[in-house]
């Protein structure tokens, strides 16, 4: 696991040298912030949504770009550390003079983030946060383009039941997402009749699990939900099923994509993911999108690499609507969008919280992945 770990850490340093290592600043350009995590223990979901980010980027200058100029992305490295992603939006927004940002990934870090925009009126759009706090805070320059982790409790509550768990286990990270995994799936599962058996919350630093594991396993759960990305999901898998845990295995976050049953391989099969996005999902926008990022990165799209996509145009689209770059004009525009993307149609309600798009169950089977359900994120 250290040398795979290791492996994916260096891909994702040689993608931050390459970004760093940008050609000289053209002044005609269209530029937007990204804060991703290009370092530390989501390096690898980051790079993979900056990976999706770009293709965006190159679709849109091939379109004629935004305001009849290039689009460019300026990104900077948050390492989903909230002190470090508040560093980066301050250079992006004083000395870059980016007139909106996307990030910064983690909710954690998309939080702290969020008060260096409010502070300078400059709007902000995250794909992947999904802390139900972050929409309650009343910061009008904060959108976010994915659903909540109570939303998804909301709409895959019945499927979980359905599938005869009665005792749920919850092994999660102690972050803003895995706290609110464990609170709002608890909250509706238990709503539905289920019984919480066992929750435990290891820090973000841990990579033996084994002493939660055998907890779990003593509490004799049918289903263990959890919220992980690509290595924290291999982590989890692997160690579970290393120490005879044979519930079936629930989470958000990376358990669909290539990277993760790369890393676990045949442990995959049976595991459920609760995501917004699958490769399989259709439509020939969707099919265009995966062949593309297939024939550059040798793997399928994650989740994180379509919401890097998607909020690239939901932005690009706001600016063109705005018809300027002045920052109070472009969120006024992103109040009014109505963007057609891979996962279906996005509009914000009026806290900044997008709804209408699709989201997925889906299960690893034999190397592939299955949608076995679905449904729609309502207005809240």
């Amino acid at each position: 696991m250290r040398q795979i770990a290791n492996s994916l850490k260096a891909g994702a340093l040689a993608a931050v040298a390459v970004v760093g290592f940008s050609l000289p600043s053209v002044a005609q350009d269209v530029v937007i912030g990204a804060i991703y995590p290009l370092t530390g223990g989501v390096a690898y979901d980051g790079q993979t949504k900056l990976n999706g980010a770009l293709i965006a980027v190159e679709e849109i200058n091939a379109k004629g770009g935004v305001l009849g100029r290039n689009l460019r992305l300026e990104v900077e490295d948050g390492a989903c550390n909230p002190a470090q992603s508040v560093a980066a939006a301050e250079k992006l927004i004083t000395l870059t003079k980016v007139p909106a940002i996307l990030g910064a990934f983690c909710s954690s870090s998309s939080g702290a983030v969020m008060e260096v925009a409010k502070k300078y009126k400059v709007p902000q759009l995250t794909g992947v946060s999904t802390s139900y706090k972050l929409t309650q805070q009343g910061n009008r320059y904060f959108f976010r383009a994915t659903d909540t982790t109570a939303l998804l409790a909301g709409a895959f509550g019945q499927a979980i039941i359905d599938t005869g768990a009665k005792r749920i286990a919850f092994l999660v990270v102690n972050d803003d997402w895995g706290r609110a995994v464990a609170e709002s799936y608890g909250e509706e599962l238990t709503r539905l009749g289920a019984e919480i058996v066992a929750t435990e919350i290891f820090s973000r630093d841990d990579t033996d699990l084994f002493p939660y594991i055998t907890k779990i396993k003593s509490a004799k759960p049918d289903v263990v939900i959890t919220a992980a990305n690509t290595q924290a999901a291999a982590n989890v898998t692997i160690q579970l099923r290393q120490l005879g845990v044979t519930a079936t295995l629930m989470g958000e976050g990376a358990f669909t994509s290539d990277a993760y049953q790369k890393l676990v391989g045949d442990m995959a099969n049976g595991v459920i993911g609760l995501v917004e996005y699958v490769p399989s999902i259709g439509g020939a926008a969707n099919a265009a999108f995966v062949k593309k990022y297939k024939s550059r990165h040798g793997e399928a799209p994650s989740k994180f690499s379509a919401f890097g996509y998607q909020t690239v145009y939901i932005m690009a689209q706001a600016i063109e609507r705005a018809g300027s770059t002045d920052s109070e004009k472009i969120r006024e525009a992103l109040t009014k969008t109505d963007y057609d993307g891979l996962t279906g149609n996005f509009k914000f309600a009026s806290n900044g919280q997008a709804y209408n798009f699709t989201v997925y169950l889906a299960e690893n089977k034999d190397g592939a992945v299955v949608i076995t359900g679905s449904g729609q994120i309502p207005k809240p």
